[in-house]
C-alpha cells in the first residue's frame, strides 16, 4: 500500500497497515539542509526545489511532502505588501498591506499568479505531482484567513476591531479569504492533493472560543469549501491550546486537524474521533530539535499511546520544525510510526 493510500484511508477513518506519519510543512528545514535559503531556492527554480524535496523524502519517507511551505507571506508580497527574507527560517511581513478596510478595493488578486516566486513554487508542485504524486501526498499550505487578515491589516488593528469595529474586521477577513484561495488555486491546478490552512492567530492563547467562532471559523470554512469542491483534501493546523474549540473544527470543513503539543491527544481523540482524522503533537523544539533519536522515538510512542487505538490518527510534530532539527530525529519519528502495529485493513 502506498503512502498516499495510507493517508487516504486515515482520512476516511479506516484501518491502515501501519501508522501514517509526516512532517507538517518543513519547507525551511528541507531547503536549508541542502544549503538553500527560502529566498535562494526561488532563484534556483522549480526543478531544483522539486529535486531537493523529493531527495529529502527518499531519506525520511514521510507520507506527505509540502512544496510551498514556509512561503505563506509571498501572497502578501504578490499584491503589494512588503516582506523580508531571513537567512534561515520563513520571511517576515515588514508592514501591513492595508491601512484601512476600504484599501481592499484597490488590491488586484490576479497579481498572485504573476509573482515569480509563487510561479516557481507552483512549478515545483507540478513537477512533484507528476513524479511522485501517485504514491505520495503532495500538498501545499497558506495562512488561514484570520491569520492572513491579521498580517495584512496588522494584528493589533484586528484585535482592537473585534471589540470596536466588527464590520471592518469582517471586511478584512472576507478579503483575506479571497486572497488565500487566489494563492492556493494555482497549486490545485498544478495537481496538489492536500491543502494545509495554518491559523496561529486563532489559537486559544490569542482569542476566545466565541471570537474564534465569530471571526475565524466562518472564513476558514469558506476557503475549505472552495478547496474541497476541487477534490483536494483539507488539513487545518492551529498553534497553541485549541482544546475548547476542537468540537467546532469538523464543521469548518477540515478532514485532518493538526494539534499543537499543548493539546492532549487523548482529548483530541475524544472530541474528534469518529468525525475527522487528527494529527500531532511532538514539541518541534524540545523534542524534535533537542532530543536524541532515542528520545524522539520515546516521545512518539507516548503520543501514539495518548492518541489511543483506532484509525484516524497521523503521527506529526505539533507544528513546523526548526531548520536545525537533525535528520536522524525525523527518521526516528518515521521509523517509530512504521514499527507501530496497526490492524490490517
Amino acid at each position: 500500500m502506498t503512502s498516499k493510500e495510507i493517508i487516504e484511508r486515515a482520512l476516511r477513518l479506516e484501518a491502515t497497515p501501519r501508522l501514517p506519519v509526516s512532517l507538517l510543512s518543513a519547507g525551511a528545514w528541507t531547503l536549508n539542509r541542502h544549503g538553500l535559503t527560502l529566498e535562494g531556492a526561488l532563484g534556483a527554480g522549480p526543478e531544483r526545489i522539486a529535486e531537493v524535496i523529493a531527495r529529502t523524502n527518499e531519506l525520511v519517507r514521510c507520507d506527505i511532502v509540502w512544496p510551498g511551505s514556509g512561503y505563506h507571506n509571498l501572497a502578501l508580497r504578490a499584491v503589494g505588501g512588503k516582506i523580508k527574507f531571513r537567512a534561515k527560517g520563513t520571511p517576515d511581513v515588514q508592514e501591513p498591506l492595508l491601512r484601512t478596510p476600504s484599501d481592499v478595493e484597490r488590491v488586484r488578486l490576479d497579481r498572485v499568479r504573476e509573482d515569480p516566486g509563487i510561479r516557481a513554487l507552483v512549478g515545483a508542485a507540478s513537477i512533484l505531482s507528476r513524479s511522485i504524486g501517485s504514491t505520495t501526498v503532495v500538498g501545499t499550505s497558506q495562512w488561514a484567513p484570520f491569520t492572513l487578515g491579521a498580517l495584512a491589516y496588522g494584528a493589533e488593528h484586528v484585535m482592537r476591531g473585534i471589540y470596536k469595529d466588527k464590520p471592518a474586521v469582517h471586511a478584512i477577513l472576507g478579503f483575506a479569504a479571497d486572497l488565500c484561495f487566489a494563492y492556493l488555486e494555482p497549486f490545485i491546478e498544478a495537481g496538489v492533493s492536500m491543502i494545509s490552512l495554518a491559523d496561529p492567530t486563532s489559537s486559544g492563547d490569542m482569542v476566545s472560543r466565541d471570537q474564534f467562532l465569530e471571526f475565524s471559523l466562518p472564513y476558514l470554512t469558506k476557503v475549505a469549501a472552495r478547496v474541497k469542491a476541487r477534490g483536494v483534501r483539507v488539513l487545518v493546523h492551529i498553534c497553541g491550546d485549541t482544546t475548547n474549540r476542537l468540537e467546532a473544527i469538523p464543521g469548518g470543513g477540515a478532514e485532518l486537524m493538526s494539534v499543537d503539543y499543548k493539546v492532549d491527544l487523548a482529548a483530541a481523540r475524544r472530541v474528534l474521533g469518529g468525525r475527522i482524522a487528527f494529527a500531532g503533537n511532538m514539541n518541534p523544539a524540545a523534542v524534535m530539535q533537542d532530543q536524541t533519536p532515542e528520545g524522539v522515538a520515546a516521545a512518539c510512542r507516548a503520543c501514539i499511546r495518548s492518541a489511543g487505538p483506532g484509525p484516524g490518527y497521523v503521527l506529526m510534530p505539533g507544528c513546523d520544525i526548526p531548520p536545525t532539527v537533525p535528520i536522524e530525529n525525523v527518521r526516528a519519528m518515521v521509523e517509530t510510526a512504521h514499527a507501530h502495529p496497526c490492524a490490517e485493513p
